[in-house]
């Protein structure tokens, strides 16, 4: 599936103030899941459900401290890949 927009399942991830950097925290928004696109998405491997995501550094920080945002990763494997990564784990 091709698609130039990124699909945003949190965007005010930040630094945690006790830990620094080695912690992010935020909130994601569960109803992004609900949509068509997103749905799509969603595979199953070995009986449960996965969306594969990309935690991204911001180039600067806003303003409101926010130096990390979430989004979906547009790769979906293959029964093919699971196959093989099946096979590599035996």
């Amino acid at each position: 599936m091709e698609t130039t927009q990124k699909i945003l399942l949190g965007k005010n991830l930040r630094e945690s103030a006790k830990f620094g950097s080695s912690l992010i925290e935020g909130a994601i928004c569960l109803d992004i899941l609900e949509d068509p696109i997103v749905k799509r998405l969603i595979y199953e491997y070995q009986g449960r459900k996965y969306l594969n995501v990309k935690v991204v550094k911001r180039k600067e920080v806003t303003a409101y401290g926010s130096t990390n945002y979430l989004e979906v990763d547009m790769f979906v494997p293959t029964k093919q890949t699971e196959t093989v990564q099946a096979t590599l784990q035996q």
